[in-house]
């Protein structure tokens, strides 16, 4: 049977960010080795990104990976890869690219597992966030890639701003060590209170996979 996911509550979005950041920074000091760190997109984690980047002393043993995207060139203000260059191209940590070619999604998507496969060989640490319709990373519900057993990294048809998206599958986010879930704001009061509920929400999908889950969040659930 799978565990609940705990869910820890802090008084607003700014300390919720800052209990992520704290948790992942004592976890960076603590490693041993090559550190990897998987980030997603949004609004909801640029706070999160800007204290890491500002305030993470040695990255210099971090490779950071981007747990899924909107298939579009990194220039787009749509991009994911976009947001985490910004912050994080200036540290010393050596930033994965999503690489977008203009061609095939599922091509770039192969790629890219394929980097992901050849430069990490621990995934420690995620940072996710979670959609009003229970969606996490760009694994959205009833979507063909919440259906992959195989893969660790697929493009999604979603037609949600982008008609495809790539992402991380299951697969690869249960290998992760620790995954950590951002969900502030009050729109997110009613899917918080379902993760746990019997569903075939991904978000609930993701307790078959994963046993080290912490959704962070502002809301009092």
């Amino acid at each position: 049977m799978a565990r609940d996911i705990n869910i820890h509550s802090e008084k607003n979005h700014e300390s919720a960010s800052m209990y992520v950041v704290n948790q992942i920074k004592d976890l960076i000091e603590n490693s041993d080795g090559t550190f990897s760190l998987g980030l997603s997109g949004g609004e909801t984690p640029r706070f999160a990104y800007s204290i890491m980047s500002e305030t993470f002393n040695n990255l210099s043993q971090t490779i950071i990976w981007t747990v899924d995207d909107r298939w579009v060139d990194a220039s787009d203000e749509l991009s994911n890869q976009n947001l985490i260059n910004n912050y994080f191209e200036q540290t010393q940590a050596e930033v994965l690219k999503f690489d977008y070619s203009g061609d095939s999604p599922q091509l770039d998507a192969e790629i890219y597992e394929k980097k992901i496969k050849d430069m990490i060989s621990n995934f420690n640490v995620a940072i996710l966030g979670l959609g009003q319709d229970g969606h996490i990373a760009s694994l959205f519900p009833n979507s063909e890639a919440t259906m992959d057993k195989e893969s660790l990294y697929v493009a999604n048809e979603v037609n949600i701003k982008t008609k495809w998206r790539v992402t991380a599958t299951f697969k690869l986010l249960g290998k992760i060590d620790k995954i950590f879930i951002l969900a502030t704001g009050e729109n997110k009061n009613d899917i918080l209170k379902s993760v746990n509920a019997d569903n075939n929400l991904p978000i609930s999908t993701l307790k078959k996979f994963s046993n080290n889950i912490e959704i962070v969040t502002d809301q009092i659930i």
